[in-house]
């Protein structure tokens, strides 16, 4: 088989985050001295998928004026990332914020400053570095003005083809708060829309992102989900459909835009359900902290689990007797998610665990599931209407059994990972 040399761009492969799972997913088993990753506040990245990382760091990251003179800013090393030694001294994600810091924040979002501050250059350092790599292509998630402007400052400089994959609408949500937000909008937009020409690849996340895309920008994106090892995932794929005296309803995933408040009416739900004489218990493993999480747990029958490795979610995901997928109703979530499908759909799917889906009718993976059968639906926000879901998973084995193997069935029929990396590799190869 060809592995063409691929650049990667803004994600690092990794084993906690969607963006980095799915990356890594599609790329197991590539030649690896073919990959090499570039990209920000690297942290403990996946060695066995890519072993070539450079961390843009201060030679890179450069402030405008007056931002250069940022009190927060910290000099973070550029440069090669090795095996068990972290080049920074923290993650930006486990860093607790200040109250004044959070403000400053929001003061650049609302102003439109945010997407104003700073650039990434390309360093003497850096680009050869990326020249001792000799790439074919250069693969991006993209997800900012930085990056796209990256991208296509490499793609100049080099004259390499391009393949964006988009994980979400962000491209419509980026800037729809605060002063100049017109402005920005169609700074990016214009951005955005320039590098897609020049592309060679164009893919998505989705089917339904794929329809949106063409007739929003014209262009046919191809779309490739989160694929799964099935001799992986099948090891303990679910096939008993009893529970013990306890129901362990289990989520698994980031909290944040988009997914966050509707845990609330999951645990009312729950809360309403166990006072009738229900026994439940509603795990939560979550991989980033959130201030949602502290709140959550004054629920007593809410249990916060600690970050496990991924290759024990297998097993996590068939020992619960029900998975949760929730999305939060507020028109800003539902643009932000709408195209998207989350990274854990096909995992869930395929442990044979029964799916609960709590989201919009508009988002597509509320379609999707609708239309495959691979999970209880609740379209619409009510209570009522988890509770009778809930109290429907908990009291019939037989439906409880029948979600878990028709998901199971489908994502074996159209996730498996050697078909759809040789799809995706071949998508690759430059003419």
């Amino acid at each position: 088989m060809k592995y063409p040399k691929v650049l990667i761009v803004g994600q690092y492969f990794n084993t906690r985050r969607g963006g980095g799972i799915t990356l890594s997913n599609l790329f197991t088993g590539w030649d690896k001295h073919n990959i090499s990753c570039i990209a920000e506040n690297i942290d403990d990245p996946n060695f066995e998928v890519c072993d070539k990382y450079y961390q843009l760091g201060s030679l890179e990251n450069k402030r405008r004026f007056p931002f250069n003179l940022n009190l927060w800013k910290k000099h973070i090393r550029s440069g090669v990332v090795h095996k068990n030694v972290s080049p920074t001294n923290s993650s930006a994600s486990d860093i607790k914020i200040s109250w004044l810091k959070s403000k400053y924040f929001g003061l650049l979002q609302f102003t439109g400053l945010f997407h104003y501050k700073r650039r990434y250059k390309i360093s003497n350092k850096l680009l050869l570095w990326i020249k001792e790599n000799s790439p074919d292509i250069i693969y991006s998630q993209l997800s900012s003005i930085e990056l796209i402007e990256l991208v296509n400052d490499i793609h100049k400089k080099l004259g390499l083809p391009i393949a964006i994959h988009i994980m979400d609408d962000w491209p419509l949500t980026i800037s729809k708060a605060g002063l100049f937000k017109s402005y920005w909008f169609k700074e990016i937009d214009k951005g955005f829309r320039r590098l897609l020409s020049h592309a060679k690849v164009l893919m998505s996340i989705s089917e339904a992102m794929s329809k949106e895309y063409l007739i929003r920008y014209g262009y046919n994106f191809v779309p490739f989900h989160n694929p799964i090892d099935l001799k992986f995932w099948t090891l303990f794929s679910k096939q008993d459909y009893d529970f013990n005296d306890t129901f362990i309803i289990l989520y698994a995933g980031r909290i944040g835009l988009g997914i966050k408040n509707s845990f609330f009416d999951i645990a009312d739900a729950v809360s309403n359900l166990n006072s009738k004489g229900f026994k439940i218990r509603f795990h939560i493993q979550a991989t980033n902290f959130h201030p949602v999480i502290e709140e959550l747990r004054k629920f007593s029958f809410i249990k916060i689990n600690p970050t496990l490795p991924y290759s024990d979610l297998p097993r996590i995901f068939s020992q619960s007797d029900l998975l949760l997928l929730p999305n939060d109703f507020e028109s800003k979530s539902l643009i932000f998610l709408r195209y998207s499908m989350p990274t854990k759909a096909s995992e869930y799917m395929v442990s044979g665990t029964p799916v609960l889906l709590y989201s919009s009718i508009e988002t597509a993976v509320t379609s999707h599931a609708l239309k495959y059968n691979w999970a209880y639906v609740v379209s619409s926000q009510s209570k009522t209407a988890l509770e009778c879901a809930i109290s429907d998973l908990y009291e019939n084995k037989m439906l409880r059994a029948r979600l878990g193997n028709t998901a199971r069935e489908y994502a074996i029929n159209n996730y498996d990972g050697v078909v759809i990396r040789d799809q995706f590799r071949k998508s690759l190869i430059p003419e």
